[in-house]
Formats: structure tokens, C-alpha cells, sequence
């Protein structure tokens, strides 16, 4: 009897489940991911603030290089194995060190930086893309893996290219791509991001 009961259960949940879905093919549509980050605004004030920060980083080492190369000049006023000798040394020495550790934050700070862009990038590119399904009555969207051509590779590499492909074929009817770029910059604008300046072309010298 209790086994009974439970196979009802059971079949009652799948009954459930099934009515839970919706009667009808589910709609699936493709994006460039990769033309998509080009185009986002927010993805170019990331590389606009990761340009600074790196420039920033490359001063304070331009610095530390300077204080270097003065502490270098005044070692060789001195001569070697005096008192002010052996003291600039330990400077010149601190200095090294200093300069080698700032070269190595700066590096990690940049890389750190670039990697949070991406995350947050990527994230408000799935809340764009859900945005846009969500108007357009799709149930899925797939990044559409066929769009970058396979690199010549030896055959390993080649069938290792080709394994990582998830997508064959996607009808540009149904790409979302230029939809989601659209409806992330129009969020990205929204939040109160701005877009920086585009560095204006050089005049071209005066012909003689």
C-alpha cells in the first residue's frame, strides 16, 4: 500500500512539472560575445580608468627610478668603505627594493583591476541579454562559438578547437547581438556612466 501511494505521488509530481512548461517549442536565439564587449561603452570606460591606473603606476616607478639615479650619483662622491658610503649603499639598496616592489604591484593592480572589469562586464551583459529575451519572448541565448574561424593549429590542437565548439549554425534572424549591445549601453548610460572623449586625430603638419 505505501508503495503504492508513493508511485502515485510520484506520478502526480511528474504531472506537475510537465503542466509547469510551457506547451510550445522553446525559442532560442545567438549573440557575438565577442562583438559585443567591442561595442560597449561601459567596456571603454573600464580601459579608459585601467589607462589611468596603469599610468599612475608607471610615475610613481618613473620616480622611485629618479630617487635611484640620485642616490647612485652621490654613492660614487663618496669613497668605499667610508661611513657615508656604507650608509648611501643601504639607501641605494632600500631603493631597489622599493622600486621592484612598486613595479610588481603596479603589474598585479592592473591585472586585478582588468579582471574586476570583466566580471562586472560579463555580468551586465547576461542582465542585458535576460533584459532583451525577456521582451522578445526567447527562452535561451547562446553565445554563438562558430563566429571565430579556427586557428591553424597541428591536428591535437585542431580537434581540441573544435571539441570547445558548442554551436554549428545560428540564422541571423534570430542574433541578438546588436539588441543586447543596445539595451547594455542604454542601462550602462542610465546608471550615470559616461563615455570618455575620443582622443582627437593630429593635425597633419602644414604642406611646405
Amino acid at each position: 500500500m505505501r508503495t503504492r501511494t508513493i508511485a502515485i505521488g510520484l506520478a502526480v509530481a511528474a504531472l506537475a512539472a510537465a503542466a509547469a512548461f510551457p506547451d510550445r517549442p522553446a525559442k532560442v536565439a545567438s549573440v557575438d560575445i565577442e562583438r559585443i564587449f567591442a561595442a560597449l561603452d561601459e567596456q571603454k570606460s573600464i580601459e579608459a580608468e585601467i589607462k589611468r591606473l596603469g599610468e599612475k603606476m608607471a610615475s610613481e616607478k618613473d620616480r622611485l627610478s629618479r630617487e635611484l639615479q640620485d642616490l647612485n650619483a652621490e654613492l660614487e662622491s663618496y669613497k668605499a668603505g667610508t661611513p657615508p658610503y656604507n650608509e648611501t649603499l643601504k639607501k641605494v639598496e632600500a631603493a631597489v627594493g622599493a622600486m621592484s616592489a612598486q613595479d610588481q604591484f603596479g603589474q598585479l593592480k592592473v591585472e586585478a583591476e582588468r579582471a574586476n572589469g570583466m566580471r562586472m562586464l560579463y555580468a551586465h551583459v547576461r542582465e542585458a541579454a535576460a533584459a532583451v529575451a525577456k521582451q522578445s519572448g526567447i527562452d535561451y541565448v547562446l553565445i554563438n562559438d562558430s563566429i571565430p574561424p579556427i586557428e591553424p593549429a597541428g591536428f591535437v590542437q585542431t580537434k581540441q578547437q573544435l571539441a570547445m565548439r558548442r554551436v554549428l549554425f545560428a540564422g541571423n534572424d534570430m542574433d541578438l547581438t546588436d539588441a543586447v549591445i543596445g539595451q547594455a549601453n542604454a542601462a550602462f548610460k542610465a546608471a550615470g556612466g559616461t563615455v570618455p572623449a575620443t582622443p582627437a586625430a593630429p593635425t597633419p603638419a602644414p604642406k611646405p
